[in-house]
């Protein structure tokens, strides 16, 4: 008796931890229809438990992940483990709440019961928040943090992702570098945050102007560069002499100082079967150079 009493009141604590747990603690049968939701689960998704209780786990879901979740559980029953834990990447779900709003979850199943009565518990943590620091940490690595450009080892491999695939298809890939003309003397003029200032508006400038699919980077200090995929060098030149007009054509307010300021462009594609960005990058930087001699603000292309 006193062994009884004594799961008895284990039970109950066990059943009030689940009811008051942080997470969210859903309870299926061998249908998928829902027979537990704690209070973590209310919180979560928005339902109260009278709802949830006897619906299928299917109102929990993105209509687009409702069969492949099913499947997923079903194979889980037939295997040999009874449980796959939480925090690994594969084991991250999406759900929807009851305003239709989805986020991802870490999430614990187990398989409970015998073959003849058989449920499935699942602990699920709302992990939206740490996905989005996720992301944006991703974001900062690959940006350059004055001017929210690509960085120089991001635009590197995204450039020769694309060569990759301009190759596979036979497409034209040409190449932009900027540099800025007299920037050191701007710099003096001005002060360093004037031109910190010029780097920005330029970025803003070149961003806007560019298609979706074109990559825009800093390769460092005033140096920039743009890919631009299925254009050729003629197609290219057109381009980047728009870019430079637009860029001599801006004034920056800096303080009480209007500043004018231009860029040299070299242009250049990417050879058949040139996939390293080295080669093109080269020839880019040499019609820089041919930019500048022939009296700057001015776009040079190297003829292949």
């Amino acid at each position: 008796m006193f062994l009884t009493g004594k799961k008895a009141k284990l039970a109950e604590i066990c059943s009030r931890i689940v009811t008051l747990a942080e997470d969210a603690v859903i309870v299926i049968d061998s249908s998928h229809i829902i027979v537990s939701f704690n209070e973590g689960a209310q919180r979560m998704f928005g339902y109260e438990e009278k709802e949830a209780v006897g619906e299928r786990l299917d109102m929990l879901l993105p209509e687009r992940f409702q069969m492949q979740h099913d499947v997923m559980i079903d194979e889980f029953g037939a295997g040999s483990t009874d449980t796959r834990p939480m925090g690994k990447r594969n084991r991250q779900i999406f759900g929807r709440r009851k305003d239709g709003n989805e986020f991802v979850a870490s999430v614990q199943i187990m398989r409970l019961g015998d073959k003849d009565h058989r449920y499935y518990a699942a602990i699920l943590r709302d992990i939206s928040e740490s996905k989005r620091t996720e992301e944006e940490l991703l974001r900062l690595a690959a940006t350059d943090p004055l001017t929210g450009a690509l960085n120089r080892r991001e635009f590197t491999l995204l450039a020769e992702r694309e060569a990759l695939r301009s190759n596979r298809y036979h497409h034209a890939l040409s190449l932009l570098m900027f540099d800025f003309d007299h920037f050191k003397r701007l710099n003096d003029t001005y002060s360093h945050s004037a031109g910190d200032k010029v780097l920005q508006r330029f970025t803003t400038l070149c961003v806007n102007a560019l298609r979706n699919v074109d990559i825009f980077g800093r390769w460092g200090g005033e140096e920039f560069v743009a890919l631009l995929p299925e254009t050729d060098i003629d197609g290219a030149a057109v381009i980047g002499e728009r870019l430079r007009k637009l860029v001599a054509d801006t004034v920056l307010n800096f303080h009480d100082h209007k500043i004018n300021f231009t860029v040299s462009v070299g242009i250049a594609q990417f050879k058949d079967g040139e996939s390293a960005l080295d080669g093109p990058l080269g020839r880019a930087d040499s019609a820089v150079y041919d930019a500048k001699k022939a009296g700057r603000n001015r776009i040079s292309v190297f003829r292949n």
